[in-house]
């Protein structure tokens, strides 16, 4: 008889965000991180377009979504605290990250995704608005 053992969390996960820990909650239901994921992902949609189509409300709103979607897997008093924080963007998208990969709430996919081995859907961030990489680094064909 096949048998394996499964570990519930009971210690809630910590984010170092300068000197202050962000508590979150250790174990979450995953049809209720799947409702916040999508919740999520609605809000980033109605974005639509490019980047440089996009206007500071539609921004604003992008980064409330995120923050409303960190803040629902936050212990009580770790959301009191993050509501009166003023992050960079980019240290948020970073939480999200952390947040969504296998170390706290998944493996960089919702929850109810039926194979390890299907393909990871885009980060669920805000895009930077960061240059990309130069081309020069690149080889060149035939090299």
């Amino acid at each position: 008889m096949a048998r394996k053992s499964f570990t519930i969390r009971t210690e809630p996960h910590v984010a170092e965000v300068g000197d202050v820990e962000l508590l979150f909650r250790p174990e979450v239901d995953g049809d209720e991180f799947l409702d916040g994921y999508v919740e999520l992902q609605d809000a980033q949609k109605k974005l639509g377009g490019s980047e440089k189509d996009l206007s500071p409300e539609a921004l604003r709103e992008a980064t409330a979504a995120v923050r409303a979607f960190l803040a629902r897997w936050m212990l009580p008093e770790s959301q009191q605290v993050y509501a009166t924080m003023r992050l960079p963007q980019r240290v948020e998208a970073s939480l999200l990250e952390w947040l969504m990969g296998e170390e706290v709430y998944g493996q960089g996919r919702p929850p109810t995704s039926p194979s390890d081995s299907s393909p990871r859907p885009p980060s669920p961030g805000i895009r930077g608005t960061g240059s990309s990489r130069s081309k020069a680094s690149t080889p060149a064909r035939g090299r």
